[in-house]
C-alpha cells in the first residue's frame, strides 16, 4: 500500500510540474542543441527559475531525458553505441524529437557510429560528396524513404 501511495504522490508532482517541464524542454530542444553541456546546464537553471518567478511550477531537477526520453529507447541506443554521458543522451533525445535532420558534428565519430549500427536494420545508405553516384544514390533514398548518412 506504501509503494502505491508513493507512486501516486510522484505521478501528482510529475503532473503539476508537467507545463514548466515541456516549455523547458522545447526551450533546450529550440535553442540549445549546439551549445555545450555547461552552458546547457546554466540556461536551464535560468528558465527554472524564471518558470517559478511567474508561478509556472517545474522540476527542481530539470532533464531532458526524464521529460522527454524514453527509457527503452535510450537503453538501446546505449546499447548500439551512443556514450551514456547525460550529455550524449540529451543530444539522442534531442535527434529522436525533431521533425528536421540534424547536422552532426562529431570529431570522434561516436554519433557516426551509434547511427550506423542503430540504422542497419533499416537500410541506411551512407554518401560522400565525392561519390560519383551521389546525386542517384540520394534520389533514391528520398523516393523509398530509406535513411541517408552523408560524411
Amino acid at each position: 500500500k506504501k509503494r502505491w501511495s508513493d507512486a501516486a504522490s510522484n505521478l501528482q508532482i510529475a503532473y503539476d510540474n508537467l507545463s514548466g517541464d515541456i516549455l523547458v524542454s522545447s526551450g533546450v530542444m529550440a535553442y540549445l542543441g549546439p551549445f555545450t553541456s555547461k552552458y546547457r546546464q546554466e540556461m536551464i537553471v535560468k528558465w527554472t527559475m524564471a518558470c517559478a518567478e511567474r508561478g509556472l511550477d517545474c522540476s527542481s531537477g530539470f532533464s531532458l531525458r526524464s521529460t522527454l526520453g524514453d527509457a527503452v529507447k535510450i537503453r538501446a541506443w546505449n546499447i548500439d553505441g551512443l556514450p551514456t554521458d547525460g550529455f550524449s543522451v540529451d543530444n539522442g533525445v534531442m535527434l529522436a524529437n525533431s521533425r528536421r535532420w540534424p547536422l552532426l558534428i562529431d570529431p570522434q565519430g561516436q554519433a557516426n557510429k551509434w547511427i550506423k549500427k542503430m540504422e542497419a536494420s533499416s537500410q541506411l545508405k551512407v554518401i560522400k560528396l565525392s561519390d560519383s553516384s551521389f546525386m542517384r544514390d540520394l534520389e533514391t533514398c528520398i523516393q523509398f524513404g530509406t535513411p541517408v548518412l552523408l560524411e
